[in-house]
């Protein structure tokens, strides 16, 4: 049995994805996937599903029932699901919106982890290196109706990011050095349409630079410039999905110098320029209707 409500925004997406014979052989592998931009009657009942289903919630709140729990998924947390057994998922009426990631799973490389993301078999809500995570999951949308082999091995190396992420995240061994990392990546994430100072994160760290450097690149997999462009062209991306504002409007709103810089900046990122993936994504929203 399966009963829902699409009740979702336009810029939502739901992508599908026929796994190939070398998919299956890898460790993990995608079905689908998407970004709901739920609304208040948003809801699916489901009996039963071959896969694991994971969630990452941007805004909003989700509850999620299975087994005769029921979980509340608040802003930056995940969830990761068996959907073998009987489940129910909705927006929070109290909140009103759902906006969240999700992604129909399996593999092989999944069984190990299950009981450190379902602990003693009942949901749990954990947290987030959020805008990692976040960037995971782009990667996975962008990449997964692409069936050429380092396509297939890069799907899998993020929803390995993915599912780990939550996992390291919440462990009482989260050490003293990673905190302080991800607390100037906190910083970045707040302010990163803005110019800011590698002096100022590392006078926030207390480290010289080198040594900063390659912790910040341990802890995200990428520099602190980087780190911040990937937000900036994410927020690029939003805009150009969900708003009417220019190209140039949008350059300037995600803190580039002009509207060239940002046009080679984002199609190094997204695979295509502004213009073209503001079409792509109308294409996208119509076919949701």
């Amino acid at each position: 049995m399966l009963k829902y409500n699409l009740d979702i925004e336009d810029g939502s997406l739901w992508l599908r994805s026929t796994p190939t014979e070398l998919a299956l052989k890898q460790p993990f592998y995608c079905t689908e996937a998407g970004i709901f931009l739920a609304g208040k009657k948003f809801d699916t009942i489901r009996d039963y599903k071959d896969s694991y289903l994971l969630f990452l919630t941007m805004e909003g709140c989700g509850i999620i029932e299975q087994n005769g729990t029921a979980v509340k998924l608040m802003p930056h947390q995940a969830l990761f699901m068996n959907c073998r057994s009987p489940q129910t998922y909705y927006t929070d009426p109290e909140a009103g919106i759902w906006r969240h990631y999700w992604a129909h799973i399996d593999g092989a490389g999944i069984q190990g982890l299950e009981p450190l993301l379902i602990p003693d078999q009942k949901l749990t809500a954990m947290n987030t290196n959020y805008e990692s995570l976040r960037m995971e999951f782009d990667n996975l949308l962008k990449n997964l109706e692409n069936t050429s082999s380092e396509t297939i091995l890069s799907i899998s190396l993020s929803i390995h990011r993915i599912l780990t992420d939550p996992v390291l995240y919440s462990s009482t061994s989260y050490s003293a050095n990673q905190q302080i990392i991800m607390k100037t990546a906190d910083y970045i994430r707040a302010r990163c349409c803005e110019n800011i100072q590698l002096e100022t994160l590392l006078d926030l760290a207390g480290m010289s630079k080198s040594y900063y450097m390659r912790l910040f690149r341990r802890y995200t997999g990428t520099t602190p410039y980087n780190y911040a462009l990937s937000l900036r062209i994410t927020k690029a991306r939003e805009m150009l999905e969900m708003t009417d504002m220019t190209i140039h409007e949008i350059a300037m709103e995600t803190g580039f110098s002009d509207d060239a810089a940002f046009s080679t900046r984002f199609s190094a990122m997204a695979g295509m320029s502004p213009l073209k993936y503001r079409k792509s994504a109308i294409t996208r929203q119509q076919s949701l209707r």
